[in-house]
């Protein structure tokens, strides 16, 4: 229950015990504004014409109605409890008003977690976070001038930005709102929200515990779903070349565990100025891919299935492009005609999502021309891209869609599997996503990723991301082992080799070609059997990864998840983001430094028992070497799940 107490123009509303909203005319809860926001690709701007603080307070206790104003505005907010939250509901009182900047009382020092996939920071305490979705070239990150940004911030746009986050006092905030955005949680005492559109609502949920908490996050955001189980059998392996590379891909490397390949260029290819593409018209291509349908169905006789790669953009010189174009499906410009982009070292069309009949259309190809094929789902590419001035079928604002834009895209492909009766055995894997992916997206992507060592572009920052969508109801995630952006050079073998170490314990162990090539798990010998080694291992991991996963799907607990959310009352872990637990008793710490033969570790108090020798630990810092295919990894000896570590190197070499 929520509770207002009122002495004059200061107020404060009180859930669960808890101070979630604090007012006086000193420190006002609301500022209010119009303005006007501007999007290029490379500067996400906003110029505000009118900004006030809204200082003065009255509680309607009657209606539950919270009335501000100040300057030339006022607003109403509409209170209510509803599913064990409280939800705040703005209504626009003043004409024209678009600018919402909110602040929520924090204690000083407590951490800060969400906001999406971030790529630096686990804990964002003194962080001004942006919430704006893109596909991007992971080079700007961090970068003096990065190729998008918001105006006056360094911090880089996300691919996967969710406007949600909690505190380490256990007090969640999630906001129903696609427009730009901005967390800033530098304040000593407070947290600021600044909303570029007036949400519909947002919503505050106050736990008692990390896994309490997660469960109402998730509750009300929506569930992943229990994925089939081939997904956890092996890795899913990124290919490309033509049935007969494929082919002899698969068998060198024999002995490996592949749940799955991930067919890129099934469609075909055409050549760009970096290198080969697929060619965007997702449609069997015979010629690079005689007999696939046979060669789809003879892999699943072996327990791998496959996956295509598609995007919502097609190449102008294809046959789905004209038929798009012929019945309006497309993005089209506000001079006229239909929109062309070069998205890649070639020029595309774009669906136009907020089409009914483009998305029954679209649905029918995923349907026919990839599941039907035999296909067990895909790799849902590139759902960001609507230009600003976009003329769209649904007469919407493309600036104010920008933020859905990913969200329908993750819509669509769910949709077509659920169609086509095939949501036992396939999946998809998001590379975008938003506000109300949860509802959707079967697994999130952590975006991009260079290859190389540097903690926030490379292969940390995968672990980071996938962390903090774990903290954005997003519990089941996946990172693409070696990397994909090249910027200082290619992969290196003691990179990719590392990589796996992660991702083999991992909720999903998935390889990418990358830009370049660079090393590939075949390179050399040395390479390809730890590669087997990795992949054998993720598979005798498999029925304890299946289980995280149905509790991440039941009550919200992530699959991999931060440490601070097993042991809450651990304050050393609040930050701690180079370990990880996979579920609720395997603790991991990875290697993320180029030649490091050993690591500290540091074990929460408990009985632990080390993977891969047996020795006891009753929790505190240790020092562990770090050979190759042995990442540090520590089971509770208390667990359920304890026969399953106990065998795990027997089970490793039959």
């Amino acid at each position: 229950m929520f509770d207002v107490i009122t002495d004059g123009d200061s107020l404060r509303v009180i859930y669960n015990g808890r101070i979630v909203i604090e007012h006086s005319p000193d420190e006002p809860f609301a500022w209010a504004g119009k303005g006007r926001w501007k999007i290029t690709e490379e500067l996400v701007s906003d110029r505000l014409s009118e900004q006030a603080p809204l200082t003065r307070a009255h509680y309607d206790r009657q209606w539950s109605v919270l009335r501000l104003s100040g300057g030339d505005f006022s607003l109403t907010f509409h209170l209510e409890e509803r599913d064990g939250a409280l939800r705040v509901s703005p209504q626009r009182s003043t004409t024209g008003l678009n600018r919402l900047r909110l602040r929520f009382p924090s204690d000083p020092g407590e951490s800060v977690y969400g906001a999406g996939a971030q790529y630096e920071k686990l804990d964002l305490r003194g962080e001004r976070i942006p919430l704006w979705v893109r596909d991007q070239r992971v080079f700007s990150r961090n970068a003096p001038t990065p190729s998008v940004r918001f105006k006056g911030m360094q911090a880089h746009p996300s691919a996967f930005p969710v406007p949600v986050f909690f505190t380490g006092g256990l007090v969640w905030h999630s906001f129903e709102c696609t427009a730009p955005a901005i967390f800033d949680f530098t304040g000593a005492k407070e947290h600021r929200v600044e909303l570029w559109e007036l949400p519909s609502s947002f919503t505050i949920g106050t736990a008692s515990s990390p896994g309490e908490l997660t469960g109402a996050l998730t509750r009300h955001m929506g569930h992943q779903p229990i994925l089939p189980h081939w997904v956890t059998e092996g890795v899913c392996l990124e290919v490309s070349g033509g049935s007969h590379k494929l082919a002899q891909h698969v068998e060198g490397l024999a002995g490996a565990k592949i749940s799955s390949l991930c067919i890129t260029d099934w469609s075909g290819t055409r050549e760009t100025k970096d290198g080969s593409k697929p060619f965007y018209d997702w449609i069997w291509n015979m010629e690079l891919y005689p007999k696939l349908d046979t060669l789809i169905s003879g892999l699943a006789t072996r327990n791998v299935r496959t996956l295509a790669y598609v995007a919502p953009h097609f190449s102008i010189e294809g046959r789905l492009y004209a038929e798009a174009a012929t019945n309006g499906f497309l993005i089209k410009k506000p001079q006229g005609g239909h929109y062309i982009h070069d998205i890649g070292g070639f020029m595309a069309g774009h669906l136009d999502l907020s089409n009914s009949a483009a998305c029954a259309w679209f649905r029918g190809i995923i349907k026919d021309n990839i599941l039907g094929l035999g296909f067990c789902g895909s790799e849902a590419a590139m759902g960001s891209f609507l230009p600003p001035d976009a003329i769209l079928s649904s007469g919407e604002n493309p600036l104010k869609m920008r933020g859905r834009w990913p969200v329908l895209w993750a819509k669509l492909n769910r949709e077509a599997i659920r169609e086509a009766g095939r949501s036992t055995d396939s999946v998809f894997i998001s590379r975008t996503g938003g506000m109300g992916s949860s509802r959707h997206s079967m697994i999130a992507s952590t975006g991009e990723h260079h290859t190389s060592w540097n903690r926030t572009t490379g292969m940390q920052s995968a672990l980071t991301a996938a962390l903090s969508l774990s903290c954005s109801g997003m519990g089941i995630s996946v990172a693409e082992c070696g990397g994909n952006v090249r910027f200082m050079g290619s992969r290196s073998k003691e990179l990719l080799m590392r990589w796996h170490d992660l991702g083999a314990f991992a909720p999903i162990f998935r390889t990418r070609i990358g830009e370049g090539g660079g090393w590939q798990p075949d390179t050399d010998r040395e390479t390809l059997e730890h590669f087997i080694r990795m992949t054998r291992a993720h598979n005798v991991l498999a029925p304890y990864i299946r289980s995280c996963i149905k509790e991440n799907a039941s009550v919200g607990m992530p699959a991999l998840r931060p440490l601070f959310m097993q042991f809450p009352e651990d304050e050393k872990l609040r930050g701690a983001q180079d370990s990880y637990m996979l579920g609720g008793e395997l603790l991991v710490a990875p290697v993320f430094t180029k030649g490091q033969k050993n690591r500290k570790v540091y074990l929460p108090e408990g009985h632990w028992i080390e993977l891969w020798n047996g020795r006891a630990h009753s929790g505190g810092e240790l020092v562990v070497s770090t050979p190759f295919g042995k990442p540090p990894a520590f089971y509770r000896s208390d667990g359920k799940n304890a026969d399953i570590f106990d065998s795990f190197e027997r089970k490793l070499r039959d």
